[in-house]
Formats: C-alpha cells, sequence, structure tokens
C-alpha cells in the first residue's frame, strides 16, 4: 500500500515535470521558428511608423537577418532560464520559498517579454547587448508595464495563438517612442 503510494506520486511529480519540459520545449521551438517572421512584421511596422522605406530585398541579407534573429532568439531564452530555472527548482527544496520565487519569477517574465518584443528594431540597429541592457534600464517602467500585458494575454486561450504579431507590432512602436524620448532628454 505505503509503496505504491509511493509510486503513484513518483509517477505524478515526474508527469508534471515532463509536461513542463515540453512546454518549454514548445515555447522555446515556437519562438526560434516564428523569429524570421517577427523580424520581417516588426521592419514592416517601422517603415508605417517612421515613413522611412526598409531597404531593398537582399537575399543575402535576408539569410544574415534570420541567422542573426535565430541566434538572439536562442541566447536570450537560455538566459531567462539560466535565471528562472534554478529559482524554480529552489522553490521545491527550500520550504517557504515557493511565494517569493513566484514574485521574482513573474517580475523576470514581465521584463523578459518587454524586452522580448522590443528586441526587433533593436537588433536592427545592431545594438550590443550592453546597448539594449542600458536602454532597459533607463526604460524598465514602460518595459516591464508592457511585458507585465503581453505576459496576461498569453494566458488567454487562443488569444495567445494571435497575438504574438500585435505583442510584435506593439513592442516595436513602444520601442521607436521609448528611443525616441531618450534622445530628446
Amino acid at each position: 500500500g505505503l509503496l505504491g503510494a509511493l509510486r503513484w506520486l513518483i509517477e505524478f511529480v515526474v508527469g508534471i515535470l515532463l509536461t513542463l519540459f515540453g512546454l518549454l520545449v514548445v515555447l522555446v521551438l515556437s519562438s526560434v521558428v516564428a523569429a524570421p517572421f517577427n523580424d520581417a512584421l516588426s521592419e514592416a511596422v517601422e517603415s508605417i511608423v517612421t515613413g522611412e522605406s526598409a531597404p531593398p530585398f537582399s537575399f543575402t541579407r535576408m539569410l544574415a537577418d534570420v541567422a542573426r534573429t535565430i541566434r538572439l532568439e536562442l541566447l536570450k531564452v537560455l538566459v531567462y532560464l539560466a535565471v528562472v530555472g534554478p529559482m524554480f527548482l529552489a522553490s521545491f527544496v527550500i520550504p517557504g520559498i515557493g511565494q517569493i520565487v513566484s514574485l521574482v519569477g513573474f517580475a523576470l517574465t514581465a521584463v523578459y517579454l518587454g524586452i522580448d518584443y522590443i528586441d526587433w528594431p533593436a537588433a536592427r540597429r545592431d545594438w550590443s547587448v550592453r546597448d539594449r541592457i542600458a536602454f532597459t534600464r533607463r526604460q524598465l517602467p514602460a518595459v516591464a508595464g508592457f511585458g507585465t500585458g503581453v505576459w496576461l494575454l498569453l494566458f488567454i486561450p487562443l488569444v495567445n495563438l494571435f497575438f504574438m504579431p500585435a505583442a510584435v507590432a506593439g513592442g516595436t512602436m513602444l520601442f521607436l517612442a521609448l528611443q525616441q524620448d531618450t534622445a530628446q532628454q
């Protein structure tokens, strides 16, 4: 009886962990697969907002953009996992830390999502990681607020599938507005 209950508990925990791992893999893969399309959408939105046309199409430039975008997306996801992953695991080991980890995880996720969606125009400007961090620090309330809105809308089934293009467009417009505010100061 006791061994059967222990086996059931272990299977339950392994099932939850496998489900979470599967969701994580889907998130990473969908982000990487969507990256070139999101970059093109962001470029089109920026062209509409600024009135400046994008450079003429070049197959070589497109391949370089796709490679750069995929590399950046993988880097962002790996950094996020390196920060949030250990916190998530610690919440299972250290009693009482789960609530703190949840709050910190929410804040980091909001900032991550904000950065993720304003990053397309920054990447097109060849900003270094240092430039992006400095920009995010200067504009943290706006970036975190935008990321919080994205985070909330991603929880709504079916809406989340159609919301990514709107988040890319909104992130691009936010970046342009914040960059203009920064330049005026």
